[in-house]
């Protein structure tokens, strides 16, 4: 009797059978779990048709080991890396004419016994990059003299000088609200960005912002930016429920502006909330002329649209 099971063709008819129930189960539980869980139960169904209810066994205490520790969200990301398109690609492209010399900064920074420390300040003040503040406090941090004094003194002339932007900024904003107010949003971003700014005095700059931004929300500024930044502001804080209706009042207000649903486009990716991102980007693609969206954006959106067409 034993003979008989041993034979080939029983082993091959076992072998074919356990195949199709593992993936019979795999097409009814796939539906049944979370998107985010699928990746795993993939990898655990593949491992399975190759290596019989050992496979099973190995995957499962594979998964709840990884569950415990932390190390399933790799997995799953993962598979999210080997089967999601690289739908940033071309605005990383955009990016990195900006940034190319980055890398070389921070070196010149770091250098103790560099010789060109003013021209590595030179650098730094004339170009476009923001959070300059940011690698001057690595140069405090240098241990040449030089290096150090160069940083100080450049630190104190950006804050003199972003100070002295707010200040006229404010003074055109006092005389004319609807000319003034984009300047002085563009300049306060401009300080906030240049990470100059810690602790109390950052605060305050940022209360100042957001004062303005809901002053002249209140008074129906035309300008789509008002409400696109005080939405982001609102999502930067995670609360999502008045960032989103901020949002959603700029795209009603403004249907033919790519700035609000890109907005809530990047805010969905990132939450990974598909439904949510499939209503944005076919409203965007019915509403939006393809001149009125930015360059660096449209390839993003059209492999984004494929998807979801």
């Amino acid at each position: 009797m034993y003979s008989e099971f041993a034979r080939p063709s029983w082993i091959l008819s076992i072998y074919f059978l356990h195949a199709l129930l593992a993936l019979v189960l795999f097409l009814i539980v796939n539906k049944r779990v979370e998107e985010e869980e699928r990746g795993v139960l993939s990898w655990i169904t593949i491992i399975s048709l190759f290596l019989p209810v050992i496979g099973e066994v190995f995957g499962l205490l594979a998964w709840v080991v990884a569950k415990r520790m932390g190390v399933n969200d790799m997995m799953e990301d993962y598979d999210e890396y080997v089967t999601y398109k690289p739908l940033m690609l071309e605005r990383l492209r955009h990016e990195s004419r900006e940034s190319y010399d980055i890398l070389p900064l921070v070196e010149s920074f770091t250098e103790t016994q560099g010789s060109h420390q003013q021209e590595t300040i030179m650098r730094l003040i004339n170009s476009n990059i923001s959070e300059k503040g940011r690698y001057l406090n690595i140069g405090l941090m240098n241990t040449d003299a030089e290096m150090v004094h160069y940083s100080a003194t450049t630190i104190n002339l950006l804050m003199d000088k972003h100070e002295k932007e707010v200040e006229l900024a404010k003074g055109k904003y006092a005389s004319n609200h609807s000319a003034g107010a984009i300047e002085l949003l563009e300049t306060y971003e401009r300080y906030m960005d240049s990470g100059l700014l810690e602790g109390i005095a950052k605060q305050k700059l940022e209360q100042e912002y957001e004062e303005l931004l809901t002053k002249e929300r209140a008074i129906g500024h035309q300008d789509p930016l008002i409400l696109q930044r005080l939405g982001q502001l609102y999502l930067s804080r995670n609360e999502e429920e008045k960032g989103v209706r901020v949002i959603e009042e700029l795209i009603g207000r403004f249907p033919q502006d790519a700035r609000g649903y890109l907005s809530l486009i990047r805010h969905y990716y990132r939450k990974k909330n598909r439904s949510g991102l499939k209503e944005v980007l076919l409203a965007m693609q019915a509403n939006v002329p393809g001149e009125n969206i930015p360059e660096d954006r449209r390839y993003v959106l059209q492999q984004m649209w494929g998807d979801f067409s």
